[in-house]
């Protein structure tokens, strides 16, 4: 094994689908004994749905959304029996112009698994009910010891790379020596999962949520068991435990604004709601990822597809480097490129918090401009002073998303994220016989996977004749590249730029079980 993934939550399950998936050898290690029961991360952004595309993913997902999720509005009143409802319209707006997928629900309960059985598929190791007892690493390899909770069985691990996924809350950050800065904690939540006959309907129209703000709570249908999500008090001496059956039932009857509504609490727990950015997001071969480099609040939903996000920039560098294709410089990018839009997308996170909840103050730094949720999604910039673009009007310039356009590869026509995932993508305006050839030999050479597609037209990309984009198999543009001329000389020395072919020295993954219990 190459990689040990520490966390199996949400970012660790999609960083090892993504790494098996390009054939990274990976271990996953989760201390609970399986994937999650709350709700937790639900809304998955189109930009994410198309990372989950690539993995062949989403039509599970969409599968596995609960009828209560597939349609509806969100909706603001002071119970659900109130007649002063306001709908907000739909979680999500339309996003045809931006991407050929769209934005999904999907319960983080009901996702873990599908990340989970695709990543055990192509070859991951996945093992809950296994901590992480300690972690050291030189400039060779990294070392761990992890403990199977069921047996009492330790091991020793080796790995040429270790990725921390392991939440707000992780140890591995402190570990390996990385401090963290931010607000900090600015709330404290309770989530309720309860079964109930309530009906997801306000006014005759179906919803997605409610918030309630007799209980400054959100209240949100599914299929069988229903959320309510509320804010508490331990300054005022509330405690998680208090929230049982009896303060359940109560609550649940008060969002209701009905006293005959069945209640039967499922399970009961604690979060907060908090916002730190670490201040590296890598030291040596270890990485931090998804929660344990950022803790967002979730207003605007981008925390978690800030993870899902980071996990797609880091696995395609760490499969080349493990491969032996590229240099150990190309990891050094993944900090430089991601740390920066994930402290301006907490901005945009924090400044919907203001908006919403005016009586956190001086707790908050003052409020970003606040940018539209398309240009966060959509518009991320990699090493430029301003991490968001105008989403609406791309520049397809180096270090932003390809703009989303209909492509010819060979005899069909698909769109341009259907190409990247696993290999880089040279996307011409005329000629591909000349390019198709030039990135064969750069394939031969290099070992790069290298996909050569036509735009049916060039005006996102404002590509003259004989002009072309490499695109990295993230989606991000790499390169510009103009005329005709020495095709395999400009294609090579792009790439070379990246991919130095050093010897990376790697050392294989190794476990040796220790029968002892301690």
């Amino acid at each position: 094994m190459q990689v040990l993934i520490v966390g199996g939550s949400l970012n660790g399950l999609t960083t090892a689908a993504l790494l098996a998936q390009q054939g990274v050898r990976c271990m996953v290690v989760e201390r609970h004994p399986d994937t999650t029961v709350q709700y937790k991360f639900a809304g998955i952004s189109p930009r994410s749905m198309e990372i989950y595309r690539g993995l062949g993913l989403e039509d599970e997902i969409r599968a596995q959304r609960t009828g209560d999720q597939k349609s509806g509005e969100i909706a603001r009143a002071p119970n659900l029996s109130s007649s002063d409802v306001h709908f907000m319209g739909k979680p999500w707006a339309d996003t045809a112009e931006f991407s050929p997928v769209t934005a999904a629900t999907c319960d983080q309960d009901h996702l873990e698994p599908i990340l989970r059985a695709n990543a055990v598929r192509h070859g991951a190791d996945v093992r809950f009910a296994t901590e992480l007892l300690d972690l050291e690493q030189d400039e060779h390899e990294v070392r761990a010891r992890i403990r199977d909770l069921k047996s009492g069985a330790s091991a020793l691990v080796t790995a040429d790379f270790a990725i921390a996924c392991d939440g707000v809350t992780g140890k591995t950050r402190e570990r390996i020596g990385i401090g963290r800065h931010g607000p900090g904690v600015l709330q404290h939540w309770m989530n309720l999962i309860f079964e109930s006959d309530l009906q997801p309907f306000l006014q005759g129209k179906r919803i997605t949520s409610c918030f309630v703000t007799d209980l400054n709570a959100s209240i949100v249908p599914r299929a069988d068991r229903w959320l309510l999500a509320l804010q508490y008090s331990p300054e005022q001496g509330e405690k998680p435990e208090d929230f049982d059956q009896a303060r359940t039932q109560e609550l649940v009857r008060r969002a209701a604004g009905r006293a005959d509504v069945k209640v039967q609490l499922f399970d009961a727990r604690s979060w907060e709601v908090s916002a730190y950015i670490a201040d590296r997001f890598a030291s040596g071969r270890v990485f931090l990822l998804g929660d344990a480099a950022h803790s967002m609040p979730p207003t605007g939903g981008f925390g978690g597809n800030t993870g899902i996000h980071d996990a797609h920039n880091l696995a395609w560098k760490i499969a080349l480097v493990t491969s032996g294709k590229a240099g150990m410089g190309l990891l050094g990018t993944y900090d430089a490129e991601r740390r920066p839009v994930a402290e301006a997308t907490l901005a945009q996170a924090l400044a919907r918090l203001s908006a919403w909840f005016r009586n956190l103050g001086e707790r908050l730094p003052p409020p970003a401009k606040m940018r539209d949720d398309m240009d966060v999604i959509f518009g991320q910039r990699y090493l430029s002073g301003d991490a968001f673009e105008d989403a609406r009007h791309p520049s397809a310039s180096p270090g932003t998303r390809a703009p989303h356009v209909q492509v010819r590869e060979g005899a069909r026509v698909v769109p341009i994220h259907d190409l990247v995932g696993t290999s880089f993508v040279l996307l011409c305006a005329s000629q591909p016989g000349e390019w198709s050839a030039a990135a064969r030999e750069v394939t031969q050479r290099q070992g790069i996977p290298l996909r050569v597609a036509t735009a049916e037209s060039a005006e996102a990309y404002r590509l003259a004749d004989g002009e072309a984009v490499l695109i990295r198999p993230d989606g991000i543009i790499f390169e510009r590249i103009s005329g005709r001329h020495s095709l395999l000389d400009v294609l090579h020395s792009c790439l070379k730029v990246v991919f130095p072919c050093a010897s990376t020295g790697l050392r294989s993954f190794s476990a040796h079980t220790n029968s002892s219990s301690s």
